[in-house]
């Protein structure tokens, strides 16, 4: 009895560790902030949607959190591209119209394939500002794939 009892122990702590770092590998979050202190400061980064095992990507989504509380909004701008673009989007913007608060602004979703998508992060007002973008690369079937983001400019 007590042998099933440790056995069963283990096996939901095993798989309590295996649940935790499947979601953690899930989750692709990009912190930063501006501190120049100028109105016009924008963040740059590249984003690579790759093919990780999941199946080839389609589109990247992506948000912004503005983690501080001043009169400056800060906002996103995905794009890749310049060819089809009425077809489908080579360019997608959103805006965390509340500042400091648990939300994230709309999530936008810009379907251009495998490669390397721009992300720009901007700020409306003079001043600081921290952020936090979550963004993810996905299959046709909304399937997590390989995402993985650089820094390319930090204002």
């Amino acid at each position: 009895m007590k042998f099933t009892s440790v056995k069963t122990i283990i096996s939901l702590v095993a798989g309590s560790v295996i649940l935790t770092h499947s979601v953690f590998a899930l989750a692709h979050n990009q912190a930063g902030s501006f501190t120049t202190g100028l109105a016009a400061a924008v963040d740059f980064y590249t984003v690579s949607c790759t093919d990780d095992g999941n199946g080839a990507p389609s589109y990247l989504e992506a948000r912004v959190k503005d983690m501080t509380a001043n009169s400056s909004k800060v906002n996103i701008t995905i794009q890749k591209g310049t060819t089809n673009c009425n077809t489908n989007a080579c360019a997608r913007f959103s805006l965390d119209s509340a500042d400091n608060d648990a939300g994230y602004s709309p999530l936008v979703k810009l379907t251009q394939g495998a490669g390397t998508y721009n992300l720009y992060v901007a700020h409306t007002a003079a001043g600081t500002d921290s952020y936090d973008v979550e963004l993810h690369c996905k299959t046709a079937t909304n399937v997590h794939t390989g995402t993985s983001t650089t820094s390319r400019q930090q204002q």
